[in-house]
Parts: C-alpha cells; sequence; structure tokens
C-alpha cells in the first residue's frame, strides 16, 4: 500500500478564518489526528480534497492513499525528496512493507507521522489519515494509542484520534446484505493481501460504522430519499452516540471532521434556513443527545429531515407534504443487551444458530423487516419460517462456551476463551476473541497486569467481573433489529444455557481438570468447523 505524505492549508467556504476560532488547538496543543474511513467509493478522497482545498489557515498535515486521486492543485502540496520541485511546495511518499492495513500497520504508519512532521518548518494544526476502504479505524486508532513510546508522541497527540467514517447512502442497502467477502470485490484490495481479502463487506461496513465518532452519510444526490432515510436510520442505531451528517460530494462541516475547530459562520448557515429548531440540515449533527427528528404529520418517507420554511433552498430537507409513512424513520429499530453468567451448551447453541434465517433479499428493505414478526415468512426455497431472530439486523458482543470434552484432545481451551459473536446482514461468525482476564489467577494479577491502565482496570472489576467464582466469564450479547420479540430471543437463548446440573458438573470436570495439567490451551479459532461453514 502506498501512502503519500502532504501538507497544505486548510480553508472554510465561506471565507471566514477557522484559526480565528479554535476551541483547543493552540501552539501549547499537540495536534490531534483525524482517522478517515469508508469504503473503496464513499467519498474519503473527496472529502479529504474538500478539507485541503477550504480556506481557514489551518496547517493540515496528510497521509493519504494515493495523492494522484485527490487531485488537488500542485502548489498546496509539499515535497520532502524535491524541494525544488513545484516551486518548493511538494510530496513525499513512503512504501509500506506490506500492504495489510489489518496487520502491520502499526510501527510503519508511526514512522510516516514521524516523517510527515520532520518535513515541515512549522507544527501542523491538525493531522488527517486516509485509511483504506478495508481497515479497521479501531485497530489504527489502538495502534496510536499504543504509540506512548514513539519518538512522534512528543509531536502529535496520539491520545484523542477521532474516528470519521463516510458511508455511501447510494449502495449501503447493497452493501448490507452482500455475501461479498473484500477480496471479492474489484481493486479493493492488494494482490496477495490475503488478511484484508478474506474480511466481509457487511461486517466491515458494521465495524466501520460503529467504530465512528462522527459519520457521513454521503452522496445523497445519487441516492433517492428512502434508500438515504433508511441508512441514516441504521447507522444511528449502530452507533447512537456518533453525530451523523447527510453530504453531498464528501462536504460535512469543518469542525466535525478536525478535533477542537469551531466556526461560527458554520452556526449560523445552521439557523438560516429552517425555523424549526430540530431541523436537521447538512451541517446538523442528529445524534441521540440531540435529535432533530419531526414528529409532526408531515411527508417521511422521501427524507428524515423535512422543513417548513417555503423559501429553505437546503437540498437534505424535505419540502413535500404527502403524508405517507412508509419510512425507515417509522420502522422502529431498537435494541436490548442480553447477559447471563453461565457458559452456552455448545450443541444446543449450534442449533439455534443452524436455524438462523438468511435474508434473500440483495437490499436492505428495514420497513419490510418490520412486518416479519406478525407471522411466518416464506424464505426463498418456499419454507414457511417464524423464527424470533428474523427481524434482527445486527448483533455481537462476547459470549461463554462450555466444552464439550473435558479429555484428552478436546475443547477444554474454551473455558478460558472468549468467544466473539458477530452477525450482520446475511453473515455469522463467532470466533476466538482472547483469554477471558477471569483466567488470570484472580483480581491481583489482573491489576498488576494492567498497573499503567488502572481505569481500564476499574472499569473491568466493574462492569465485566460478573461472578467472583468465573470472573469475567459471561454472556453479553446485544441485538439490534425491528419489531422483533425480545421475551422469544431471550427464551431461545436462556435454553441454550447450561442447567444447573450441568454446570455442577462443569465445576466437577473443571476440578479434575486442573488437578492433571497447567495449560488448558490456547482456544482454536472458530466455534465453527469447515464443515459447518454457513457460519464462517
Amino acid at each position: 500500500m502506498l501512502f503519500l505524505l502532504s501538507s497544505t492549508r486548510a480553508f472554510v467556504p465561506t471565507g471566514v478564518p477557522l484559526a480565528r476560532h479554535l476551541s483547543s488547538l493552540s501552539a501549547t496543543h499537540l495536534p490531534q489526528i483525524t482517522l478517515l474511513g469508508g469504503f473503496l467509493g464513499s467519498g474519503k478522497t473527496t472529502t479529504l480534497k474538500n478539507i485541503l482545498e477550504n480556506k481557514a489557515g489551518l496547517k493540515i498535515g496528510v497521509i493519504v492513499n494515493d495523492v494522484a486521486e485527490v487531485n488537488i492543485d500542485a502548489a498546496l502540496v509539499k515535497d520532502a525528496r524535491n524541494p525544488n520541485s513545484y516551486g518548493g511546495e511538494s510530496i513525499s511518499s513512503v512504501q509500506l512493507s506490506n500492504g495489510c492495513a489489518c496487520c502491520s500497520l502499526s510501527s510503519e504508519l508511526l514512522d510516516s507521522l514521524s516523517t510527515l512532521t520532520d518535513m515541515s518548518e512549522e507544527p501542523f494544526d491538525h493531522v488527517v489519515v486516509e485509511l483504506s476502504g478495508v481497515a479497521d479505524p479501531m485497530a489504527v486508532k489502538g495502534t496510536f494509542e499504543g504509540g506512548g513510546g514513539h519518538p512522534v508522541s512528543k509531536k502529535i497527540n496520539l491520545k484523542d484520534t477521532k474516528v470519521v467514517t463516510l458511508v455511501d447512502s447510494s449502495t449501503f442497502g447493497i452493501d448490507w446484505m452482500s455475501w461479498n467477502s473484500a477480496g471479492e470485490r474489484e481493486n479493493w484490495v492488494d494482490e496477495g493481501d490475503e488478511c484484508s481479502a478474506g474480511q466481509k463487506v457487511t461486517e466491515l461496513l458494521a465495524e466501520q460504522v460503529e467504530s465512528a465518532d462522527t459519520i457521513v452519510v454521503n452522496k445523497i444526490d445519487l441516492s433517492d430519499s428512502v434508500r438515504t432515510s433508511q441508512a441514516m436510520e441504521v447507522v444511528r442505531s449502530l452507533n447512537p452516540t456518533a453525530k451523523v451528517f447527510k453530504s453531498e460530494f464528501g462536504r460535512a462541516p469543518l469542525e466535525e471532521l478536525l478535533t477542537g475547530v469551531s466556526s461560527p459562520a458554520a452556526e449560523t448557515e445552521k439557523n438560516e434556513c429552517c425555523s424549526n429548531p430540530k431541523c436537521e440540515s447538512k451541517t446538523q449533527s442528529t445524534t441521540e443527545a440531540s435529535s432533530h427528528s419531526h414528529s409532526h404529520s408531515h411527508d417521511h418517507s422521501t427524507s428524515t429531515s423535512s422543513c417548513s420554511d417555503s423559501k429553505c433552498t437546503d437540498p437534505t430537507h424535505d419540502h413535500s407534504h404527502s403524508h405517507s409513512h412508509s419510512s425507515a424513520n417509522n420502522a422502529g429499530i431498537t435494541s436490548f443487551t442480553y447477559q447471563a453468567s453461565t457458559p452456552f451448551n455448545m450443541n444446543r447453541l449450534l442449533n439455534v444458530l443452524n436455524t438462523w434465517p438468511v435474508p434473500v433479499k440483495d437490499e436492505l428493505d428495514v420497513v419490510a423487516m418490520s412486518s416479519y414478526n406478525s407471522g411466518e415468512v416464506t424464505m426463498k426455497d418456499g419454507e414457511k419460517v417464524d423464527n424470533p431472530f428474523i427481524s434482527i439486523l445486527r448483533s455481537k458482543g462476547f459470549c461463554w462456551m462450555a466444552p464439550n470434552s473435558w479429555e484428552g484432545k478436546g475443547d477444554q481451551w474454551r473455558h478460558e476463551t472468549a468467544m466473539y459473536w458477530s452477525h450482520a446482514g446475511k453473515h455469522f461468525g463467532i470466533t476466538s476473541a482472547g483469554k477471558w482476564w477471569g483466567s488470570l489467577e484472580g483480581k491481583e494479577q489482573v491489576k498488576m497486569f494492567l498497573e499503567d491502565k488502572p481505569e481500564e482496570y476499574e472499569r473491568i472489576m466493574k462492569t465485566d467481573w460478573v461472578t467472583e467464582e468465573f470472573g469475567d466469564r459471561r454472556q453479553e450479547l446485544v441485538f439490534i433489529g425491528v419489531n422483533y420479540d425480545e421475551k422469544k430471543i431471550r427464551e431461545c437463548l436462556d435454553e441454550c444455557l447450561l442447567t444447573e446440573e450441568e454446570m455442577e458438573a462443569y465445576r466437577r470436570n473443571l476440578n479434575n481438570f486442573k488437578q492433571t495439567t497447567v495449560d488448558v490451551g490456547s482456544g482454536g479459532a472458530s466455534l465453527f468447523s469447515e464443515s459447518t461453514g454457513n457460519y464462517n
């Protein structure tokens, strides 16, 4: 993967210098980082181009995948390799030895940041890193947060990285229902990058949305109002704490992309168009904390933002006054968390998962899903299904599996291994997520392990350590869906838990096993074997 380093100054369309309105950036503050994520074609490069070409007096350092795609004025970009090129303004490139963004990015990306800061005579106000379409923003953010010992940590704030994810509203529903892996999408991964190629498109989409601090639902000019409304509703349900914006051509408020920036001009623009204080526009956040949805009787089938101002020209506002209510806004996407402190019987759980209803549609239709639990649904093969999971859009979390066999080369490792449950669209998987903290010898050993992170230790003890006997071993699964029967889902999962008699046998087997061995193994890669590959 080729990363190109560039430095430029950014500007806002209004011509009002944002540098005069910085809320936290100053000479005494280290520049912060924005990670710009999203699929290939979602508009990352266009958004980055907007940041670079806006006029705000901020000095922005940038790491991009391909500077040619940004296609900005060469006079804006500075080259450390050739100081005389472009009249002294230029580009510096760094070739990573391995293109797998999810596996080998860490040290080289930190080195790239160091190179970026070294090439600039003046300190940056902010740094933007454009991620590849298959990158996991949380993994990259973790790289920065763990880079405190790297020299670049003295030049750039690695602890407060902001994640911005772009979503293509015109293809969101199709991507959500895709069977594809990243390697099956044209130009998504480099040749030989097996790590990235194996990632499922739907899984990537969900994780990129869930990891974001700000979500830009882009390309609304290429989408219709129903698809845009649905994309907005689903991303809100996946990440209720993020700020969500609609956008055309990657245009989003600069103060929402770059940490610490505040523009009075943007505040004025928010209030000029629509007299309704709850109306959301391209410059308004749609967070849960300050919802801007409308509850009146005007049209809810064409947009998530309706507006009563007849003079309003904002294309993101709906000015239709029909009375249709068949939209994602009314579909009622909600969530709940299933928790238990008893392990699952693997065979009973597999019986449930093997009957998990797989959607047959090629594009997500939240409104149609809202009617699924009103009765039986006919599947593609003609079978009628009445399954409580049929209206679930997304489910994820940690689960605790009981070993099937404690003897010989059995699966005793399941006692020590946390399993990660992840379902999105048509894909389902349960994979190893490492050891439970409870596999260590008591709380004191956990505290010693986390001596440099006391806040994390306190969080684990408060939220994850559910029993003194088994520590943080638990079931903790979040379900997001439409008009689902929560009671039936809970009952279905409860039936998979070990009974009291089975728990007594579990304790006896565990005690016998501890007396005969010290190492319980490292755990397997997945709950499912190749023969049950429906869920890989």
